[in-house]
Formats: C-alpha cells, structure tokens, sequence
C-alpha cells in the first residue's frame, strides 16, 4: 500500500481537463479549469487523447512506494532537461517516434515540461484540503487491505479495484484502448488509493521494481458533496522557485549545516543535497566544508531576492 497524493493529482487533472469523464462531480471538474491556464490545460492534452493510454515515464510518479510529496515530484518535471523528456520519449514509442498527440511536445519539450509542471502545482494547490479530509478514509482502506491480505483474501480486493475490471483465476482484467499483457514476474503489486472520481484507474505494469495501481479509496464521493474553497495564490518567491527550494531559502536565512537544513524542512538527506545543488547552480546559496561538517549560507544574490519579495 502507498499514500501517495500525486496519483491523485493526475487522475483528478485528466478527469476535468480530460474529453472523458472519471466520475468526479462537475463542480469539482470546473474548479479545477477555473485555476489552470488555457496553456496549462493544453499541456495536460496529450494524457487524455482519445483512444491512448500509454504515457512517457516522466508523467508517472517518482515512486510510490516512498511516497514522495508532490511538491518533490513537481521539482523534478521542472527540472528534467528537454534531452531527458525527448529520450523518454523515444524509450516509451520507439523508433516509430511519438503518435500525433505527443508530437508537439517532441518539438517543443522544454515548454511543456514547465507548463505540465505548472499545471500539475495549480491543480494540486486547489485540491491540497480534500486530500487532508481524506486522511481518515485511506487510513481506513489500509486497514481494509491489510485484512484481506493478512486472511488470504486480496482476490476481494483485487476484484472491486475498478467497476470495468475483474479478477479471475489470478488475472487482473483491466479495459484498457492499447491492450497488453503483463506478468508480474516476482515484482511487488503496490496498491494506491486515490482521491479521485469513481471511474478513474491509473497504472504502472512495465516497471522493473514494482507494479503499481491507483483506484478511488472507497467513500471519496463524500469529500466532493461541496464546493472546494480556494487557497490563496500562494507566497510569490514560492511561486518563482517552487515551493521546495523556496522553504530550503527560507531556512537558510542565517547558515546552518546540511544536517540542521534536513531537520528545519523536514526533507531527506538526499533531497537536501539536490536541491542545495540546484540552488548553487542557480548562484543563490554556496556551500562551504568547515571539518566534518558542510554549511549552507545565502548568497548576496538570494539575499537581494528574499528582501524583494518581502517588500
């Protein structure tokens, strides 16, 4: 089982902005077009054209067995280098080269990538609230999971993931426009519960490491009774920066070791290590080995930007 929201976030993304709808009530659906860009909703185009399924790798969730927040994997489309999406591209459709939808993306990779990942900030953003109200009924399908599987009895599960699956003599059916055929092979089946419209299904079943499928936590239809209550716009060096690196700024605003930074944002080593180098790279922090220790301080630079967005 994982709780990871950005599955959530694409499912409710390609039901609003999507030509065929997921189950999610059109209040919740309008919401959403009302705080994304009409450049934003045409990069979100290519995941639901009719007919396809398949998507590049990028798309997909960093892992959601580690669940990673959302903000993270935010981060890394906006960081991903066109040279990275076009050889995604090309691993995902082969050498007969991207279908007609995602041709447009291929000759201009760099602008999609930071409109999808616009989108997918301002669509997380307007649902942030249901995903917290939802806190008690993925709790509560965990358990329900955790049960069946202690007892034997995940072909229960298994069976109602989906109302057009079913589950027969230890094969998952899954209606699908580009049918395949996929063996699990000894990888793990990771289970993710979704905050999304009834009839959404998101899957993974060509990875190396895991297979993974995103279905409506059962009882989500309660979180759509009423219409969300927007969020405000957001701090406007977040928006600049992104919320990650803008909360790593913010934390360095007198300097601190990498260790003490990880504790002050909550984030892991690793990730704290990337996004340092990203924001050395960009000339707004630098890192200077004292001992044993690595301490993280603000540039004059960074220093300059922080005082402009707090006039």
């Amino acid at each position: 089982m994982s709780l990871d929201p950005y599955l959530s976030v694409l499912a409710l993304t390609t039901d609003a902005l999507g030509g065929r709808r997921r189950g999610a009530p059109e209040s919740w659906r309008r919401h959403i077009r009302s705080v994304v860009s009409p450049a934003q909703a045409q990069a979100v185009w290519p995941l639901v054209a009719p007919g396809h399924s398949v998507t590049p790798d990028c798309v997909s969730p960093l892992n959601p067995i580690m669940e990673t927040s959302v903000d993270e994997q935010i981060e890394r489309l906006r960081d991903l280098s066109p040279d990275d999406l076009l050889a995604d591209l090309d691993g995902v459709f082969g050498s007969s080269g991207p279908p007609p939808h995602w041709r447009t993306v291929a000759r201009q990779p760099r602008n999609w990538l930071r409109a999808y990942a616009s989108a997918t900030s301002q669509v997380w953003a307007a649902m942030r609230p249901a995903w917290r109200d939802a806190r008690p009924l993925l709790d509560r399908e965990v358990a329900r999971v955790g049960a069946a599987a202690m007892r034997g009895r995940l072909d229960v599960i298994l069976g109602g993931i989906h109302p057009s699956s079913r589950f027969e003599d230890g094969v998952l059916k899954i209606r699908d426009p580009e049918p395949a055929r996929f063996d699990l092979a000894g990888r793990p089946l990771v289970l993710v519960p979704m905050v999304s419209g009834g009839d959404a299904l998101i899957c993974s079943l060509d990875r190396p490491d895991a297979v993974w499928l995103g279905y409506p936590v059962p009882g989500a239809g309660r979180l759509f009774r009423s219409q969300p209550a927007p969020e405000s716009d957001g701090d406007a060096l977040e928006l600049l920066l992104g919320p990650v690196r803008a909360q790593v700024l913010s934390a360095v605003s007198q300097p601190v070791t990498m260790g003490e930074l990880a504790a002050l944002t909550r984030l892991t080593p690793s990730a704290i290590t990337y996004h340092c180098e990203r924001l050395a790279a960009a000339g707004l922090v630098r890192r200077e080995r004292h001992g044993r220790e690595v301490r993280v301080s603000l540039t004059p630079r960074a220093e300059r930007l922080t005082e402009l967005f707090e006039e």
